[in-house]
């Protein structure tokens, strides 16, 4: 007999707030130094942090409200006042070491890429729902969500965060090919794709030299090296909160998107070993989810979002263990940084809210 796999929302919900902790521990132990060092209170940091989680806590919440069918008429006029938020940082952006990603509003710093990765995912899904009949045609079925989906690249690209570019491409990629689309019209977007992500990684000699050590000269980015470095000092059940000094003293962004370095420093590999056990349930629950639900938007969103965030989280780990060149991906509800988590929260809201309304396998409609 065939055994059934079903969603469990307390494997999103527990998961969830355990990594909430985790960070907050981590974000703490990875920056008081580095703020004092800055001129900064040891705790300047862990007190945004403390805000930001509470904010997404309260959005999460809200989200799970919200029938996740009324997202759908909101597919267009996201997509429009996303691309008007990447178009304003383009031209108004605040530059933090060669790239504009964010965007100061009343001294609040926010990155529109992450509500560019919600506004992609809600239109996706509203195009796979309407024009599903098409998928076997290349220009009513694939071209024009493409066209959409390459804006967002090419202008998140240019910030440069090619990293975020890729991930956004590839759910894309992703998305269609398992809900029915054709394998050689997702090679097809896949090819001239990569040779523009190269040449725009061409363009950029900071990035460029990343990836030729990366793949020639086998050199080790030194934020990677002492990553490594701290990570193996953490043996197995690691040094205890606060007192590993490698990522304090070497890793820069030890506190966000190398936060894992972190975490093998003072919980050692049995932390690390927790923090993706955490990860992996949310993410084979979302996935559990997508494929039981009867409504193919909601279905499409809630797999675009696994897939999302288990891209995210991959490419973080693979960098930090330098499998994969540095791309400055965060690690989902782990790492520091306020529009990240808030958008990351607001997908966990979205399935929830998926979970509750859309009838599964089993039940009647």
């Amino acid at each position: 007999m065939r055994m059934r796999l079903s969603f469990k929302p307390s494997l999103v919900i527990l998961p969830y707030f355990l990594l909430l902790a985790i960070g907050i521990v981590e974000v703490w132990s990875s920056s008081y130094y580095f703020a004092y060092r800055n001129n900064l209170n040891t705790a300047f940091f862990l007190k945004k942090e403390l805000f930001f989680i509470g904010l997404s806590i309260f959005a999460s919440f809200v989200s799970s409200l919200v029938d996740y069918r009324f997202l759908k008429n909101l597919s267009f006029s996201f997509v429009i006042l996303s691309l008007f938020m990447l178009i304003v940082l383009h031209l108004f952006g605040h530059e933090i070491r060669g790239a504009t990603r964010w965007i100061d509003l009343f001294g609040i710093m926010f990155e529109p890429s992450s509500i560019a990765e919600l506004a992609i995912l809600i239109y996706i899904a509203d195009f796979i729902s309407r024009k599903s009949e098409y998928k076997e045609d290349l220009m009513k079925g694939v071209m024009p969500v493409a066209f959409v989906v390459g804006l967002f690249v090419i202008l998140i690209a240019l910030e440069p965060d090619i990293g975020t570019a890729a991930l956004i491409f590839f759910t894309f990629l992703g998305v269609i090919y398992v809900f029915g689309y054709k394998f050689k019209h997702a090679v097809g977007l896949l090819f001239p794709s990569l040779i523009v992500f190269a040449m725009l990684v061409y363009s950029n000699p900071q990035k460029l030299q990343r990836v030729v050590n990366f793949f020639v000269t086998k050199r080790v980015n030194y934020q990677v090296e002492h990553a490594l470095i701290a990570l193996g000092s953490g043996g197995l059940f690691g040094q205890g909160v606060g007192a590993g000094i490698y990522k304090s003293l070497f890793v820069p962004d030890s506190h966000n998107d190398f936060i894992m370095a972190g975490v093998g420093e003072d919980f050692g590999f049995v932390g690390v070993a927790v923090v993706i056990t955490l990860i992996s349930l949310i993410i084979f629950s979302i996935f559990i989810l997508a494929r039981s639900c009867k409504d193919k938007f909601g279905s499409s969103l809630v797999f675009g979002i696994g897939l999302l965030l288990a891209l995210q989280s991959l490419i973080n780990l693979f960098t930090v263990l330098h499998m994969f060149p540095p791309k400055g991906i965060t690690m989902p509800f782990l790492s520091y940084g306020g529009t990240n988590l808030l958008v990351d929260s607001i997908f966990l809201g979205i399935v929830l809210s998926v979970y509750r309304r859309c009838p599964l396998d089993g039940e009647e409609t």
